[in-house]
């Protein structure tokens, strides 16, 4: 007998429990930004993330991706990014808002190693689903049910110590406030910015134009297409993008973070992997076919706030850059559709 399905039944069987323990209650009043589901995993990143790959489809979702991490230079430890989809969740989320939904229904699941061993932790839907759906508390329950689901699938694929800490930036809501009164802060909705608007109907071929366009990585972040996820049903295209060195500069800037027990690690950021890929969104809304990102500075506050205020104060023109990296890409792909 192969006791890995049975030991996934088992952890989804516990989830949806506490899934259903939880009922209609609040998210909980302070979230980080990630939470942890394992330490101390049995075998390297890669075969971890590779065992929640090929799990995934036995507990209702779809794997994406398997994206590789870029480590700092000097890092001697690594780390993978599995990107999921859960389709149900996908279609309460677009339900509830088809403008800011397309960011925040693939999951991304981050295996790394530091000196204390391998660790899994994930996206907090509690934190940024609160985000990106601007604290409406009516899916309060949809977020328990689905970090549920999620943790359910990782403790059914891999062995270890299980761990509900949560790390990152702590916040009791979704809303993310301007730093300092003027930094990339304000509603999810008002920072999602088109980067190509053009007339047509044929919202397809526009994404595959863009797809092809990201296929090229990007001369300065190397930026590229880690994964496609068409939904017919709501006429769009996610597309994830990432690359080195935007990762490992990522890492380098943020260290700990908040963390104060990871300071001695050599390589810290690592468990801020999960902040990558970022969302492209290819979308049809009546006859305009629009592509779309997250302002990017306003995204880098969403997953690396911990960093501190003078680490973005250092660093205020990289946010731009990776904008208009992306952009020269979109731009590359609207100019072969001829528009």
């Amino acid at each position: 007998m192969n006791p890995r399905p049975f030991r996934i039944g088992m952890a989804l069987a516990v989830a949806l429990a506490v899934a259903a323990a939880a009922g209609a209650a609040p998210a909980s009043p302070e979230a980080g930004v990630y939470q942890y589901v394992i330490h101390k995993a049995s075998g390297t990143p890669a075969e971890v993330a590779t065992a929640i790959a090929e799990a995934a489809p036995a507990a209702g979702f779809e794997t994406l991706a398997l994206v590789p991490v870029g480590s700092p230079e000097g890092c001697g430890y690594t780390a993978s990014v599995v990107a999921l989809y859960q389709p149900d969740y996908a279609k309460k989320v677009l339900t509830a808002n088809r403008r800011t939904g397309p960011f925040a229904i693939v999951d991304r699941v981050n295996v790394f190693e530091d000196e204390n061993g391998v660790h899994v932790s994930v996206v907090n839907p509690r934190s940024i689903l609160r985000t990106v759906l601007m604290d409406d508390e009516a899916h309060s329950a949809l977020i328990e049910e689905h970090l549920a689901d999620l943790r359910g699938l990782i403790l059914g694929a891999a062995e270890g110590e299980a761990s509900e800490e949560e790390y990152g930036k702590a916040r009791k809501k979704g809303h993310i406030g301007r730093t300092m009164g003027v930094m990339a802060g304000g509603p999810f909705d008002e920072k999602v910015q088109d980067v190509s608007v053009v007339g047509g109907e044929d919202w397809r071929a526009m994404a595959g134009a863009v797809e092809e366009a990201l296929k090229v990585k990007g001369p300065k972040w190397g930026t590229g297409r880690a994964y496609a996820l068409e939904l017919p049903e709501f006429e769009l295209t996610v597309f994830g993008i990432t690359g080195t060195p935007l990762d490992t500069k990522s890492f380098e800037i943020v260290g700990a973070g908040a963390d104060g027990s990871r300071k001695k690690l050599s390589c810290p950021g690592l468990a801020h992997a999960g902040a990558y890929p970022i969302e492209v969104v290819v979308t049809h809304e009546g006859a305009t076919i629009r592509t779309q990102t997250v302002d990017s500075m306003y995204r880098m506050k969403m997953y690396f706030e911990d960093a501190g205020k003078w680490a973005f104060m250092k660093n205020m023109g990289m946010p731009g850059s990776i904008a208009s990296e992306t952009e020269a890409q979109v731009q590359a792909a609207a100019a072969a559709q001829g528009r």
